[in-house]
């Protein structure tokens, strides 16, 4: 090999490099920022990171419900979602507006805490869950002027394979 064949592939390797470790869920290398939560710093449930922009409100009320529920949220604001969405191997289909990482898994939009306390339970060999768009009476997107949609949290597999998880009528689940 030359010098310069050798130099190429040195250089490609440490930027795959930096890429991988940079994985949000990975390897905890997670952005530093300010929380902007109101969250209870006793909690001793799972660390859950939320990323979100800074003016979506339907994420600081989902990141409230999870803080309600035991979880401990580490609160991200990220400027580019969609890069860390893309990073991290969510489905274009099945996008919402905000994305948590927790026990290894990914957890996309409004995925009720019910449906997280099953998954890190039984611990699935999947990628992690989803509530694609913004369903009327998921956690985040409650409203006493609205009914609730029917909606279902999507389980996420290695190859892209979807399967129903779970199935809620607002936050009851069926």
């Amino acid at each position: 090999m030359t010098p310069l064949f050798t130099l190429k592939y040195l250089i490609i390797a440490c930027l795959g490099s930096l890429l991988l470790g940079s994985s949000a869920h990975g390897h905890g290398n997670h952005h530093d920022s300010t929380p902007k939560l109101n969250t209870n710093s006793n909690n001793k449930g799972p660390v859950i990171h939320l990323y979100r922009e800074a003016s979506c409100s339907c994420c600081t009320k989902w990141g409230q419900e999870m803080s309600s529920n035991g979880f401990r949220v580490v609160d991200h604001i990220e400027n580019n979602m969609q890069a860390l969405k893309e990073l991290e191997g969510v489905p274009n289909s099945l996008r919402s507006c905000h994305t948590a990482f927790v026990g290894g898994y990914f957890i996309e939009g409004h995925v009720p805490v019910e449906s997280i306390n099953k998954l890190l339970s039984d611990m699935p060999n999947i990628d992690g869950l989803a509530v694609p768009g913004m369903p009327m009476g998921s956690p985040g997107m409650e409203s006493a002027n609205q009914k609730s949609d029917l909606y279902s949290v999507i389980a996420v597999y290695d190859q892209g394979e979807k399967a129903i998880y779970d199935t809620y009528l607002g936050s009851i689940r069926q």
